[in-house]
């Protein structure tokens, strides 16, 4: 199964200093794991963005750069209580523009930042506005984190966004320190599209499916490798159910499905869905097919579902 971000076109190589690379292409069938079209860049005093920048870099495969200033911030300089405090002096400062340490000896070669940071005083390092308006990232696309206590990320993309507006800005996230890498990893999954291979027969009838872009769907891809049978039973005059053998990963929540839609029910078991019903499952997808057609194929006692990728 391929991974992309989805907003990614083209595999390209890598070229930088001040970065830790993956040393190119590495025989995956990506455009974003290690073939060198993103960049993980983040800055991080206290660890916290580092940690999630980390998380980043091993889920998507990807190079990182780390923001470092050219002055190195002690705990002092840090300090939100100290009116006098260097990063205070900064914030308070419209034109501050720390410097960095190492250069992006050719940004052009990516089409996708990542870019990290912490929130101080409810925005963005100064250094991250050095870090944007040092480079042309028209054309780019950037997909902000930020680590906080309890701040938002309120306007610090927005305001961030200002010195570097002709890149496509996505919607950021803020995280605590104690954030898990799964939630992260879930929340970048968010723009990540696998290529599902699937296809699925029922009764032998081969059937056009629209497949989610879930952690669930992934894990159902990787298990259909191998085939995956399930003999389903009708439930209730609107569904056929059955036990896949084993759990997956899900993303549960209270939905209403109409016939077509394939979901996964308590992590373990696959229905498919020939009328209307509501309760809490994860969407797995869509059977392109009528009412008519569906009722057909699965109105009866029980039916013989197989997916293969």
């Amino acid at each position: 199964m391929r991974k992309r971000l989805i907003f990614l076109l083209s595999i390209i190589g890598i070229s930088l200093c001040g970065c830790e690379s993956n040393g190119g292409n590495n025989g995956k069938e990506t455009i974003d794991t290690g073939s060198g079209n993103v960049l993980v860049a983040y800055f991080s005093v206290t660890n916290n963005t580092k940690k999630l920048a980390q998380y980043a870099k091993s889920h998507l495969d990807s190079d990182i750069f780390d923001i470092v200033p050219e002055v190195a911030y002690t705990s002092e300089d840090i300090n939100y209580n100290d009116s006098n405090s260097r990063a205070n002096k900064e914030q308070n400062d419209d034109q501050a523009r720390p410097k960095i340490k190492y250069k992006i000896e050719d940004i052009s070669k990516y089409d996708t930042i990542v870019l990290g940071y912490p929130i101080w005083w409810g925005q963005a390092p100064k250094i991250m506005y050095t870090f944007v308006e040092s480079y042309n990232l028209e054309g780019k696309t950037i997909l902000p984190f930020c680590t906080s206590g309890s701040s938002p990320i309120g306007s610090s993309a927005t305001n961030l966004a200002k010195s570097a507006s002709k890149a496509n800005w996505l919607e950021g996230m803020r995280f605590s320190a104690s954030t898990s890498e799964e939630t992260f990893n879930n929340w970048l999954d968010q723009y990540i599209k696998e290529d599902v291979n699937m296809k699925l027969t029922i009764d032998n009838n081969e059937l056009e499916v629209k497949w989610e872009n879930n952690s669930s769907v992934k894990a159902l891809n990787e298990i259909a490798k191998n085939t995956l049978t399930i003999n389903m039973h009708e439930y209730g005059g609107f569904e056929q159910t059955g036990q896949i053998g084993q759990s997956i990963v899900r993303n549960d929540s209270s939905i209403d499905v109409v016939p077509g839609d394939i979901v996964l029910y308590q992590g373990n078991q696959i229905s498919v869905f020939y009328n209307s019903s509501s309760y809490s499952y994860t969407r797995l997808g869509h059977i392109n097919k009528s009412k008519t057609e569906l009722d057909s194929l699965l109105n009866k006692d029980s039916v013989t579902f197989v997916l293969k990728a």
